[in-house]
């Protein structure tokens, strides 16, 4: 006697409770072809595809399941989580627009758009849409939990924090918020919180991956680095294929211990699908590892398929760059005189700029080895404010950018009289920041541009304004119209900017040091020749190598992979950069 419906759900249930997901996708299957018109067995085929981590089967599954049941909201939500989770975005979005006209009272459906946005690294759309998601419904947890995500991802951590604690009100069991919240708390200058949020999460789960991995990040970037191994390992015994703590551990723990874990690294790479971005940090891990053996021809090819993949998922316009270059110079003109009408409260701002990796960070180490000065890292602030001014093209007024730049800081420690910015990117703003800030000094780091586009194709760096560093061609032209900032703004500074070459910091840092305290009107001190004992947060690629202390290593190490790097040498405007032939 044939089975009936109910008794193919109920085996079907019962697998799936044992675990048994493999038999119970064939169940499924078998309960499909025994009733094609019955919508709730491509529904169980598409949940179980679903769980088992393979979001394309689920989809046409789920599309099955929706021309049975054509108005089914449930099947209709599934099958859009399923096209996103598969990165089928058009088609989600499509999907999406058409029921939000039917159902506009539904938050599942703009939540849904929000991690659409998301995954793509559209964070001002995935917040629009998750606070529609929050306007529908109050008390949507992952609304908020996404739009905190967003935000922190653009770099407002005050906000994300907001969301992060309201997510966690409405469902204080969910460790997510709490691990989400971690790093942004950090970010405004509360390390304390931080690693409690962590704490907290991972007392409601002592597995949980996103708190693991966060709160080893945090003890990196205060110094801790044998504990952050220590939770870097714990997190790789529970999952053996995270690819951000791989990526995460060769960069912080010795040469002699990375030498042992290429065998670990190979098989995860071949357990990831090929075209997964888990890729890019797996590749990453092993191209380091095999750079650090002195295997550089196995280095370049992991490494280039790790930029490979991770420029795939960006999009870089150079173009833009050099229309922006050429916009920000006619507001400076070389003959111009700058503004001396901003903001000249203490504590006063100390700008550290460059190109990424060429030595920033050594630099905020030093000058802020001082107990007056305040090391805030990396601030998004002047970047967010002169984008859109920019790109509305509106009258700079300092007092106002002055304010509102001030008002974005963290809570700085008392007895600060300088806060350093060390955003190396601030190299196009140099006009403005003079004019805001007319007591601000501004260090210039420079370094061979060749050792810099090493340092990059090593490193992975967040969606963004760091699109370019995974195309070496694409590196070049950035380097090269960095260079024309430069020149420009080096006839207009005058002395209130100081240049230092990163060989000279490192082969005299008592003399650069004292150049340095010069410059910010400081008393030079010897703590400033020992950046490596500075424990301030450190939260760059540089965290590392910047806690071993200066040395001369990594001068002329392209040569290592010069035959690599070919297409970056061969991209670099020469007459600007003539030190280089």
């Amino acid at each position: 006697m044939a089975a009936s419906q109910n008794q193919h759900t109920q085996k079907i249930v019962s697998l799936l409770n044992s675990g048994q997901l493999g038999a119970a996708a064939k169940a499924a299957k078998t309960a499909m072809k025994a009733f094609p018109k019955a919508p709730q067995f491509p529904n169980m085929a598409a949940t179980i595809a679903a769980q088992s981590g393979d979001p394309r089967a689920a989809v046409q599954f789920f599309a099955k399941a929706l021309k049975l049941s054509p108005g089914d909201p449930g099947i209709q939500e599934n099958l859009i989580q399923s096209l996103v989770e598969s990165d089928q975005h058009t088609k989600a979005r499509e999907l999406i627009s058409k029921l939000v006209v039917k159902r506009p009272s539904s938050d599942r459906l703009w939540q849904l758009l929000a991690v659409s946005h998301m995954r793509c690294n559209e964070h001002a759309e995935s917040i629009d849409a998750a606070t529609k998601a929050i306007a529908v419904n109050a008390s949507n947890a992952l609304a908020f939990n996404l739009r905190g995500i967003s935000r922190k991802s653009l770099g407002y951590h005050a906000e994300a924090v907001v969301d992060f604690r309201k997510s966690h009100e409405i469902k204080p069991r969910d460790p997510d918020p709490l691990a989400n919240m971690s790093l942004p708390l950090a970010e405004l200058g509360k390390p304390e919180e931080a690693f409690e949020a962590c704490r907290m999460a991972l007392e409601l789960d002592p597995n949980h991956r996103i708190a693991l991995f966060n709160n080893a990040v945090l003890l990196n970037e205060h110094g801790r680095i044998e504990d952050a191994v220590g939770v870097f390992k714990r997190l790789l015994e529970i999952d053996p294929l995270h690819a951000e703590a791989w990526s995460e551990l060769v960069q912080t723990q010795s040469k002699e211990d990375n030498l042992r874990l290429e065998p670990a690294i190979r098989y995860a790479i071949t357990k990831t699908p090929r075209k997964s971005e888990n890729q890019i940090h797996l590749n990453l891990a092993l191209g380091n590892c095999l750079f650090q053996k002195g295997d550089f021809e196995g280095a370049s090819a992991a490494l280039a398929v790790s930029n490979e993949l991770a420029f795939k998922t960006r999009d870089v316009d150079t173009r833009n760059a050099q229309r922006q270059l050429e916009a920000i110079k006619d507001r400076f003109p070389k003959d111009g005189t700058l503004s001396t009408a901003g903001d000249t409260q203490s504590p006063c701002p100390i700008f550290i700029i460059g190109q990424p990796r060429s030595g920033t960070t050594l630099v905020e180490m030093m000058v802020s080895s001082r107990s007056d000065v305040a090391s805030c890292g990396e601030l998004p602030f002047a970047n967010q404010l002169l984008i859109e001014l920019l790109k509305n093209q509106e009258e700079f007024d300092p007092k106002t950018f002055s304010h509102s730049y001030r008002s974005s800081l963290p809570a700085l420690p008392s007895g600060a009289e300088y806060f350093v910015d060390k955003m190396p990117s601030n190299y196009r703003y140099v006009g403005f920041l003079l004019s805001a800030f007319p007591n601000a000094p501004i260090i210039h780091v420079e370094r061979d541009p060749r050792d810099v586009a090493l340092s990059m194709w090593r490193s992975h760096f967040p969606a963004g304004d760091m699109d370019y560093t995974s195309n070496l061609e694409a590196m070049a032209r950035t380097a090269n119209i960095y260079r024309k900032y430069m020149n420009h703004w080096k006839s207009i500074a005058g002395n209130r900017m100081l240049t230092l070459d990163y060989s000279d910091i490192v082969t005299d840092i008592e003399g650069s040091s004292r150049k340095i305290a010069d410059l910010c009107e400081v008393e030079w001190t010897p703590e400033m020749m020992s950046p490596e004992q500075n424990k301030a947060r450190v939260k760059t690629a540089s965290v590392v190598q910047v806690r071993h202390g200066v040395h001369t290593k990594s001068i002329g190490g392209w040569q290592r992979m010069e035959r690599a790097l070919l297409p970056f040498t061969k991209a670099l405007d020469h007459e600007l950069w003539p030190d280089l032939d």
